[in-house]
Parts: C-alpha cells; sequence; structure tokens
C-alpha cells in the first residue's frame, strides 16, 4: 500500500471554516446595509403617504367652498407656530387647520411634534382660471431630483432633499354660451 494517498491534509477543515466565517461575514454585512436602506424608504413612504392626505385635505376644503377659492391661495401654510385656530369661519378656519395639521400640531411627544413631515410647509396657487393647485413640500432623508414646484425653494439645504406632491383642483365652467 502507497502512504502517500493514506495522509489527509493536515489544516484544511481549518481553511474551510475560515472561508465560511468570511462568506457569513459578508452576508451579515450585507443584510444590515439593506435593513438601513429599507428604514429610509419606510420613512419617506410615510412622509409622501402624510403629504398626500395632507393635500388631498386642503383640496377637498377649497372644493367645497368654490365660491372662496381665490381665498385659500398663499404659501408658507405649515410654518411658524401652532396657531388658535377658535373662532374663525370658512376659508380662515380651513387654513389655520391645515397649516397646524402640516406641523404636527395633533401628535406630539411631549413638546415636540411627531408624526408628520420633516419641515413641512404648504402652498396654494391659481395658475389659471378656475384651476388651482394643492402643494405640501418636505425634506427628504436622501437627495434625489428636484421637484418642478417653487413651492419651499430653498428652504431645505440643497434643493434635491426637496420633496413636493401637487394635487390640482379644477372647477367647471358651468355657464352656457
Amino acid at each position: 500500500m502507497n502512504r502517500q494517498y493514506s495522509r489527509r491534509p493536515v489544516g484544511f477543515a481549518l481553511v474551510e471554516v475560515l472561508v465560511t466565517i468570511v462568506l457569513l461575514v459578508i452576508g451579515l454585512l450585507g443584510l444590515a446595509a439593506l435593513q438601513s436602506k429599507t428604514s429610509v424608504v419606510q420613512m419617506e413612504a410615510y412622509q409622501r403617504a402624510q403629504a398626500l392626505m395632507l393635500a388631498q385635505d386642503m383640496a377637498d376644503r377649497i372644493a367645497a367652498r368654490k365660491a372662496s377659492a381665490a381665498s385659500y391661495v398663499g404659501n408658507n401654510y405649515g410654518t411658524g407656530v401652532e396657531q388658535n385656530c377658535s373662532g374663525l369661519t370658512g376659508y380662515a378656519l380651513d387654513t389655520c387647520n391645515w397649516s397646524n395639521a402640516i406641523r404636527g400640531a395633533s401628535e406630539k411627544l411631549g413638546t415636540e411634534r411627531v408624526g408628520t413631515l420633516v419641515g413641512g410647509r404648504g402652498c396654494i396657487i391659481n395658475p389659471a382660471d378656475r384651476q388651482y393647485a394643492v402643494v405640501v413640500v418636505w425634506q427628504g432623508l436622501v437627495a434625489t431630483a428636484a421637484p418642478g414646484v417653487s413651492c419651499g425653494l430653498n428652504s431645505y439645504g440643497a434643493d434635491t432633499l426637496r420633496r413636493a406632491v401637487v394635487v390640482p383642483i379644477r372647477f367647471a365652467d358651468l355657464i352656457a354660451s
């Protein structure tokens, strides 16, 4: 019998274990990076959903008060301090409540407003006759393409951090020709 083939390689199992550990560590690091990205994407999606609800809420309020729709036009709703809306009526009450909602006044943890947009603000514009647009902007977490609206421009450092949703409102012309 030839002794050369009967010897087992020494240290071969140790190399296999080390390679397995290295591969496992690389996989775990990839999983950690994926978890980090998932958290950022989840927060971005949450803020976009909040912004859409806020914009649609104001669009519905404007549509309900067509006669005074022009009174809603303005910029920087939701900035500054929380407002007391008691005693207000009509569009003044609507814009006051909307501003407070953008600020997150309904959800607080101690004195800190939570559960709403980071640096949120709203604008209502009148681009054409019988057309309005409700714009909600906020600060995103990662840079992306800048939105094509001017609401909140230069308010979030780099414009690539600014996010925006726009809800258009169109009123029909019901006057017979």
